[in-house]
């Protein structure tokens, strides 16, 4: 009925008296009155498509405010401020760093910090309601994972290698939520952070106990094995008794040889069974037995000569002081590692607190106005196009 109207008015004017009985006769108007009806149906197609994105665009889309902020993840264990400024100086952050970076990007667009997000500011009713357009938001039956690609397509997280720093920014109708709901994301992050450090050290805290446990009982196990050897051989030092019979060694075979040079002396003078001579001769004897005994204590092949005990002595003090030493390196990593369980090994430092933006971001209006003029001219001018081919085919 429209086709009709219009065709039996463009006919008018070129015939006033014209009907649209006369026009269907009339094969070359009615073939040009066709292709201009063509025209203007796709002319009218494309202005009501352009005329409802300026609408849309203009009054119906959804505003939507950025909030935005900067993070750097610190590591307070580390110690080393030469070799941070080394890194920092070659533009890079430690590989630690960099780690660190990479679990915050990826716990912020994880499930668990979305249902976090959804339990303090009820997202998922948000992205359901009418504050969003209705082309935008979500349907009322919509599943988790819509409503966890909904929640990334509002959240911004990128890592910069060269300063080490996290971009994160959230868009939401409302720019004090969020703004709260980068704050939110901040103080989560941070937690769960030191809490992913506090596990690891409770982790290394149960195996450096056991270990430290282990290494006393070996302790005093050695410590036990020295004190009953000492007590078995009734010597508390058998360095010092060593050093002892040396010494009394050395004094017996000097005396030894000064008996004998007197005896040798007096012998050339005086007759063999003078009384003196005899006397010295007896003192040569008991001399020469007692360095004999002395030696004999301290080498030979007596099972409890004094090398031998102070050679087995040695090993077990060794021994106990091996153990000791590896004792104290225990204890002394079990008392840190007891600090590193309850200490925040890791903070956030926040380089540009988060905004309240006092103007929407999203949609850039002018940005998508231009965009929806040449996408739809380009789309005008293919389409018609291709309906002139076709129609010249069929002609």
């Amino acid at each position: 009925m429209i086709k009709k109207t219009i065709q039996k008015y463009w006919f008018k004017k070129i015939d006033k008296d014209a009907t649209y009985e006369k026009l269907l006769k009339d094969r070359i108007v009615l073939s040009q009155l066709n292709k201009r009806y063509s025209t203007l149906k796709i002319r009218f197609f494309f202005l009501l498509l352009f005329g409802f994105s300026v609408t849309y665009t203009m009054f119906l889309k959804a505003e939507l405010y950025e909030s935005s902020t900067a993070l750097m993840v610190r590591d307070l264990s580390k110690t080393s401020a030469t070799a941070s400024l080394g890194l920092s100086l070659l533009g890079a952050g430690s590989s630690s760093q960099f780690q660190d970076s990479m679990l915050v990007e990826e716990y912020l667009l994880s499930l668990d910090m979305f249902l976090l997000l959804d339990k303090e500011f009820h997202l998922i009713k948000h992205y359901k309601s009418d504050k969003l357009d209705f082309i935008e938001r979500l349907s009322s039956d919509a599943t988790m994972e819509q409503a966890l690609a909904f929640y990334r397509k509002r959240i911004i997280v990128s890592y910069d290698d060269t300063s080490a720093i996290i971009h994160l920014s959230y868009a939401h109708t409302d720019p004090h939520i969020a703004q709260k709901i980068v704050k939110f994301m901040i103080r989560k992050v941070e937690f769960t952070l030191n809490e992913f450090n506090r596990k690891k050290a409770i982790k290394q805290l149960v195996f450096i106990e056991k270990e430290h446990d282990k290494n006393k009982i070996k302790m005093d196990k050695s410590s036990a094995l020295l004190e009953k050897y000492q007590n078995d051989n009734l010597l508390l030092d058998p360095k010092a008794e060593a050093v002892s019979s040396s010494a009394i060694i050395s004094g017996l075979e000097t005396t030894l040889t000064q008996k004998r040079i007197e005896y040798k002396t007096k012998s050339s003078y005086l007759n063999a069974d003078n009384y003196e001579l005899l006397s010295l001769k007896s003192e040569i004897d008991e001399i020469s037995k007692s360095l004999i005994s002395a030696k004999k204590r301290l080498t030979g092949s007596d099972k409890n000569r004094l090398n031998k005990i102070l050679f087995e002595y040695s090993k077990l003090k060794m021994q106990l002081e091996f153990d000791t030493a590896v004792y104290k390196t225990a204890l002394i990593q079990l008392e840190t590692t007891k600090l590193d369980s309850l200490k925040e090994a890791k903070m956030l430092s926040i380089v540009n607190q988060p905004n309240l933006p006092d103007g929407y971001t999203y949609p850039n209006k002018p940005k998508t106005l231009l965009n929806i003029v040449i996408i739809l001219s380009l789309m005008y001018g293919i389409f018609s196009m291709l309906l002139s081919i076709i129609k010249d085919h069929k002609e």
